[in-house]
């Protein structure tokens, strides 16, 4: 739900999306947001200032028969409001479970009184241990220290916490910059941006991921120049570094899409001209390469064909079941991008086949699962995604008329908020469309004060 936040620092008000309830299986992208420390999470518009909110928290994950609550000391309730809000929350999230699909553990949750021990108990599902969320934590107090630290400190943390300094601290000092950066505060990133290069140059890895972002980039100037990024050309690159498995492994990554039968022949074909050369280091090399791209092809390809299986057993489900409107929102977390490829493919083909009655519970299915997600879309969000996208300034005008009750401050609040990510994100069209709209929402209630 949006709720208007009043900035601590500079004392704007401004929208956040606060959420209380996550369940892992009906709204699996709350609990990515959650994990990643998205949640709950609000920045001021205009200082830049940001934090989580504090807020309860109820998490329900029935695959591992996890029911639990958290509300922050900081909140100030006493014993009676805080069973009164627990009891709330837990009726809330039993009204919208299915009542086969209720159990007894969700009558009394379990409560956890610190933030820390509610994450780790949703990182324990995920397979990450308490040592590894610990080091976690190291890592993110090791980048604070840095940077705000003088050059000789931060040569000195360097190298006496160089263990520390791995792949997963460049990710999370990345997360950080991109973080930063949407703040305004210039001064922050440089520094941090500052702190990057030094580490590229100074540690093991940071050298490493230099190398690979080096290769890399050359492989996407070839793709550029050639208009795509051919099997040959990503075998010309994974050729040239052949001795490096890391950075083998980076390039077929990225260039995932070429990896093609013609990819593999090139290979084969670069073997063979090595051994005839007398080459037999290299040879053996490359060859070793060539089947591991090859064992990782049959990976990811085993990955798509059982994403593209789940979509499929989630689609006969639906169908399946004796009201598809409660399977749709019962299985809401697993419709994605998959099952609608996988939805629409099977439409197609009903309509091909001329089986009227298949298609039509496809189209049904097809508007459901729309009527589902409009739903959980706020209005005022759906609102500007309509004025966004209308054919212009006489569809907009219906399209105010028909909702006037949505036109207010904090609607152009929340344009504002997306006129400056967009200039940020260099959307430039974007970002002179929400411009008119504003214009165009100011204007109306200027009118409506009139009155």
């Amino acid at each position: 739900m949006q709720t208007q936040i009043i900035c601590p620092n500079c004392g704007t008000p401004y929208l956040a999306d606060i959420h209380q309830i996550i369940d892992a299986v009906r709204q699996p992208q709350l609990k990515e947001m959650l994990l990643s420390g998205q949640l709950n999470f609000a920045v001021c518009p205009n200082c830049g200032v940001g934090g989580r909110i504090a807020t309860p928290l109820l998490y329900h994950d029935p695959a591992h028969d996890l029911f639990m609550v958290h509300v922050p000391q900081e909140m100030n309730l006493d014993q009676v409001r805080r069973e009164e809000l627990i009891g709330r929350l837990v009726q809330q999230v039993i009204d919208q479970t299915p009542m086969e699909k209720r159990r007894a553990y969700m009558l009394q949750p379990q409560t956890i009184l610190t933030m820390q021990s509610f994450m780790e108990k949703v990182w324990e599902t995920e397979g990450v241990t308490p040592d590894m969320l610990a080091k976690q934590q190291r890592q993110v107090e090791l980048l604070r220290t840095l940077a705000t630290a003088s050059e000789d400190v931060q040569n000195y943390l360097i190298k006496d916490r160089s263990r520390d300094i791995d792949e997963t601290f460049f990710s999370i000092l990345r997360a950080q910059i991109e973080a930063t950066s949407q703040m305004n505060d210039s001064n922050l990133v440089v520094g941090l941006l500052n702190l990057q290069a030094k580490l590229m140059t100074q540690t093991e890895v940071g050298r490493r991921l230099e190398k690979q972002q080096i290769a890399i980039h050359a492989m996407s100037r070839d793709a550029k120049k050639a208009g795509a990024l051919t099997p040959e050309i990503l075998a010309k690159h994974v050729i040239a570094n052949d001795s490096d498995d890391s950075l083998v492994n980076a390039l077929a990554l990225t260039g995932r899409g070429a990896l093609t039968y013609d990819f593999f022949a090139l290979l084969t074909s670069e073997v063979e001209n090595r051994e005839k050369r007398g080459d037999k280091a290299g040879a053996q090399r490359l060859g070793r390469v060539r089947d591991q791209l090859l064992q990782m092809q049959l990976e990811m390809q085993e990955a798509a064909r059982q994403v593209l299986q789940d979509a499929q057993d989630t689609l006969d489900e639906i169908l399946n079941a004796r009201n598809m409107e409660e399977a749709v929102a019962e299985n809401i977390g697993r419709i994605d991008d998959a099952f609608m490829h996988v939805l629409e493919a099977r439409l197609i083909r009903a309509e091909q086949d001329k089986n009227q009655v298949g298609a039509e519970k496809l189209r049904q299915v097809q508007e459901l699962v729309i009527t589902q997600i409009q739903g959980e879309t706020p209005p005022e969000v759906r609102m500007l995604t309509q004025l966004v996208s209308s054919a212009g300034k006489a569809e907009r005008t219906r399209l105010m008329d028909a909702s006037p009750e949505l036109i207010n401050d904090q609607l152009i609040e929340v344009v504002d908020m997306l006129i400056e990510q967009s200039d940020h994100a260099g959307q430039e069209d974007l970002a002179g469309r929400l411009a008119e709209i504003r214009g165009e929402l100011i204007a109306r209630l200027a009118v409506v004060g009139d009155k």
